[in-house]
């Protein structure tokens, strides 16, 4: 590393942020901390580096108040205090970054920030910083925002995040090979795998202010709920970091894996800037059965790995369906707490730590408060060594949902989900079906008539079912509710089945035979939606849809 050159994250502004007024700017670390409670929120170049700057922040807010606790100290009880406060434990931040500050200076020349002092290929050859940019595509910047010197070069601040994503959000591809590295063929790193962000449905809680996402996705406590957190688990900054990546390294807890180093990287100043990178691969991690390390992601069963590895559980990372909104999956968000012989979801670490602040059993320290649920992802293609795209969601609950005694209301919101997303399959089948019965025939052509009728039915019931969930709370009446709901999706899917009607045109009255498809005879328009009206029945039910008895 140049000694001439010092970036140091503690003191440098290289956050972006937007304050409560709705301007943006960069702030330092302690800048940031200090200043949580006007800070909206994180506001960096992608959605996925908030989440890994996020996790970042996380860890030096749990390693800076551990000091301050003892064994007698109730987690619950500790948070409710940070909770209530006007601000973070500023003292305790400073002293704890104060003790650290020498492991944030990005150009240290022993130890710089997430990074291995003179990594070099045999070659001492760079790459172009664009291989830590995720938004440039892979060898073709055209339909990127970045070009010229933007694409060629990085401010220290730029460099600074972008190093934290790379660690995070990094493609599987071929990497250069670094000297010292036993895994290295031909001088070449063979693919370990994404960053380990990039291979979770990352999920985190929001508040009104950065102060109280902090917090919200602060979990406190340890292996049991009433056990404060272990102190045997480090951040990177906290540990040395062979210059070598480790193909069977294990993670000590949450924070390890909030800054796992899955690649191994050296920043080349210049001028001022950043221009070239080393970039190689470092500890692969493997996926499997992670879910007491890793709290922000719901985890999916997987029977294909429990047949091959012959275990009876197994779970892996459920990871977020790019084109199916946020509240179309929630099991993601509601999913059980622990694992169970037919559970197939488990709810993320941070769900059940929320949970259970909100439930009676700790007090109720949430009350009713309206949190923000924000889905994180990257969806990567071509053998994970491209990006593809990136996740990005939210929708608002009451915390009574999280909490035990609101899982009725959960489940009804879930339930509701799932039959609203039938129905809407439902009117795409109408809409294929009045295609046939107009004399359209063609795969494509039925296809396309189903997908539009369903993204435009989707687009207009996103909107009021957001407003619906954001409305349940601890005074809700849940049977009240759900036929509030269905005659809301029942009304807008009904109103798209009209107009697809009005725009079949006459042919669809005589109708056509059917000719693809498990259906056979011959489709009009009648029957097509005969057929919606008894699926629409099934799902979505109203209560003058009941039969009723005949007077005697």
């Amino acid at each position: 590393m140049n000694q001439n050159v010092s970036f140091n994250l503690v003191d440098e502004p290289w956050i972006c942020v937007r304050d409560l007024g709705g301007a943006t700017r960069e702030v330092s670390l302690l800048e940031l901390f200090e200043q949580a409670s006007s800070i909206k929120c994180l506001a960096n170049d992608l959605p996925t580096q908030d989440f890994a700057i996020l996790r970042v922040l996380l860890a030096v807010l749990q390693r800076a108040i551990s000091p301050t606790l003892d064994d007698d100290d109730v987690p619950a009880e500790v948070w409710g205090r940070l909770w209530r406060a006007h601000e973070l434990p500023i003292d305790q931040i400073h002293e704890y970054l104060d003790e650290w500050h020498h492991r944030f200076d990005l150009f240290d020349e022993e130890q710089p920030f997430m990074q291995v002092a003179g990594l070099h290929t045999a070659k001492n050859e760079f790459s172009e910083i664009r291989k830590v940019i995720a938004d440039i595509p892979d060898g073709d910047t055209l339909f990127s925002l970045r070009s010229g010197e933007g694409a060629d070069r990085l401010t220290f601040s730029e460099s600074a995040r972008w190093l934290i994503h790379v660690h995070a959000f990094d493609t599987a591809g071929i990497k250069s090979g670094t000297v010292g590295d036993a895994r290295v063929k031909k001088g070449k790193s063979y693919p370990i795998g994404t960053g380990w962000s990039g291979c979770l449905g990352g999920l985190c809680f929001e508040g009104p202010s950065l102060k109280e996402t902090l917090l919200l996705n602060s979990i406190l406590c340890g292996d049991e709920i009433n056990e404060l957190f272990s102190d045997d688990d480090l951040p990177c900054w906290e540990k040395s970091t062979a210059p070598a990546g480790v193909d069977d390294l294990a993670p000590t807890g949450r924070l390890d894996l909030y800054t796992w180093q899955a690649r191994r990287v050296r920043l080349i100043p210049e001028s001022g800037y950043v221009v070239a990178v080393v970039l190689t691969n470092g500890d692969k991690l493997a996926q499997i059965n992670r879910q007491d390390y890793e709290p922000m992601t719901a985890w999916r069963r997987s029977p294909n790995q429990e047949r091959q590895l012959k275990l009876p559980l197994v779970y892996l990372p459920k990871t977020h369906q790019p084109r199916r909104a946020l509240w179309r999956g929630l099991d993601s968000v509601f999913g059980v707490s622990s694992p169970e012989a037919d559970s197939t979801v488990l709810g993320s670490g941070l769900k059940g730590w929320v949970s259970y602040l909100a439930s009676r059993d700790a007090g109720c320290q949430l009350d009713d408060a309206l949190i923000q649920v924000h889905a994180i992802g990257m969806e990567y293609g071509t053998q994970n060594s491209v990006v593809s795209n990136v996740i990005n969601d939210t929708v608002k609950l009451s915390a009574f949902l999280l909490s035990s005694e609101g899982k009725d209301l959960a489940a009804l919101a879930k339930s509701l989900a799932s039959s609203t997303s039938d129905s809407v399959f439902t009117l795409g089948t109408f809409a294929a079906n009045l295609c046939v019965a107009s004399g359209g025939n063609g795969a494509d052509e039925l296809k396309g008539a189903k997908e539009k009728a369903e993204t435009r039915t989707f687009f207009e019931i996103d909107m009021p079912f957001r407003q619906w969930l954001a409305g349940l709370n601890e005074s809700s009446n849940a049977e009240v509710e759900r036929k509030r709901w269905r005659r809301t999706a029942r009304a807008i899917i009904e109103a798209n089945a009209s107009a697809l009607l009005r725009e079949a045109g006459p042919e669809a009255i005589v109708g056509a035979p059917m000719k693809t498809g498990k259906i056979s005879g011959w489709m009009t328009a009648s029957r097509a939606k005969a057929m919606l009206d008894t699926a629409l029945k099934k799902y979505l039910p109203l209560e003058e849809d009941e039969p009723r008895d005949k007077e005697v």
